[in-house]
């Protein structure tokens, strides 16, 4: 190939890749600033305890959704041929439906029991909501890796606004009819997700009506070939993800479901820029990375986003440690100054998780998910051990100080463990 030639098609794939994170940055930015625009009137309709119980609802589906589809959803985008990709979509369907089956078996008969184990026992009349949310969540990421990997980057980001404008309009529309009870958030969330499943359906489904893809390999084929999402990815995924939810349920616990309301704000506000720049770009650089390792570019691809990471978050993590609570003063109003201090407590943890977070699909890449196992066993403990130290002298902020320093530590590990397993990644193709 000649150099010319090599740099126009560099120029293309560089084009390609700021047109896909562009479509995917502004559906999640108008979706971020219409969650801005509608979130001090929620806040002022619904009181912080009603945003603590949600929050523990939301880590519970948040906990058993992670791995609804077992993990194969990410895999999803790895094979080089389109039929076996949507083999694997089909798969995940069926994991979905079954792993949503028992849940809601589980939630009909030990509701009651678990709900109060986790301090919110009127939870319990609202089971029936965990399965349902269950399935829609597994359909909805598994139709969402596949878009991916077909690229249709401008349906997704749709899906980042209607279901949005659907969540905040109705809870706010039951809220102002005089409906502020927990059932009235729950009811808004459960149509957001339909209408998600509704635009996914308008680009997904015609592709299972006209049978486009002919499955050449039975299910029992695929499970086995990409046994190591089922085998290390899902629980590392599982403890990373009950290192997230499992805060909630904890402040709520150790310290009130006011608390936990306080916190679910906070951190609401202090993830905008993973919401707004990161998960897109997470998006589009698991596709691109996976693709950039057999051009044994994948560690200057690393560094290059490690760079625009930082750059875009630096600026609002700063803000956010220096005038946090007076901005949720102003915004939220009088009752969510706490959630800002929480916010300060949180917001250098933040930078660095931030720039961590799309790297850490590197050890999806690399097919390291035991490396992510260890790293997500540790997080999960030291997290927990910060808490129940708060707890046990009964200061939230203790807690979330000690929360703050241990992410630091374990993110900033990450990240340069994802650059050196890159850099080896490149040397060893």
């Amino acid at each position: 190939m000649k150099i010319s030639e090599a740099i126009a098609k560099r120029r293309k794939s560089l084009l390609s890749d700021s047109k896909s994170v562009l479509a995917l940055i502004g559906g999640t930015t108008v979706a971020q600033i219409l969650n801005f625009i509608f979130s001090p009137i929620a806040t002022r309709l619904f009181s912080p305890e009603v945003f603590g119980d949600l929050s523990v609802f939301t880590s519970i589906t948040g906990i058993i959704g992670i791995i609804i589809c077992l993990r194969y959803e990410l895999a999803i985008i790895l094979p080089h041929d389109d039929d076996e990709g949507f083999s694997l979509l089909r798969l995940c369907i069926i994991f979905t439906s079954i792993i949503s089956i028992l849940a809601g078996a589980i939630f009909l008969f030990a509701g009651k029991t678990i709900y109060a184990s986790f301090g919110v026992p009127n939870l319990a009349r609202y089971w029936y909501y965990v399965p349902i949310s269950l399935f829609l969540t597994g359909i909805i990421q598994a139709c969402n890796y596949w878009l991916t990997r077909t690229r249709q980057f401008v349906v997704l980001s749709w899906n980042k606004v209607i279901p949005v404008i659907v969540v905040n309009v109705v809870s706010i529309g039951l809220g102002l009819l005089g409906n502020r009870a927990l059932g009235a958030r729950l009811f808004a969330i459960l149509l957001s997700n339909i209408a998600n499943i509704a635009m996914l359906a308008k680009a997904v489904a015609p592709e299972f009506i006209s049978k486009k893809h002919p499955s050449n390999s039975s299910y029992w084929q695929l499970i086995k070939q990409y046994k190591n999402f089922l085998i290390y990815d899902i629980w590392g995924a599982l403890l990373n993800n009950l290192s997230w939810m499992i805060v909630p349920i904890l402040m709520n616990a150790y310290y009130g479901s006011n608390a936990a309301g306080q916190y679910s704000i906070g951190m609401r506000v202090i993830q905008i820029p993973a919401s707004l720049i990161g998960a897109s770009i997470s998006q589009v650089f698991l596709k691109n990375a996976s693709e950039k390792r057999y051009g044994k570019t994948l560690y200057p691809y690393c560094i290059e986003t490690t760079k625009k990471l930082l750059k875009y978050t630096a600026p609002f993590a700063i803000v956010m440690l220096l005038f946090g609570k007076p901005i949720f003063h102003f915004i939220f109003g009088d009752k969510w100054g706490l959630a800002g201090a929480y916010t300060q407590i949180l917001a250098p943890w933040a930078m660095v998780w931030f720039v961590s977070s799309p790297l850490s699909t590197i050890y999806i890449i690399l097919q390291k998910q035991n490396v992510s196992l260890l790293s997500s066993a540790l997080n999960l403990i030291s997290r927990f051990i910060a808490l129940y130290i708060g707890g046990k002298y009964t200061n939230d902020k203790l807690g979330l100080i000690l929360f703050s320093i241990s992410g630091i530590i374990f993110n900033g590990l990450s990240i340069i463990l994802c650059l050196i397993l890159s850099k080896n990644s490149d040397k060893r193709l």
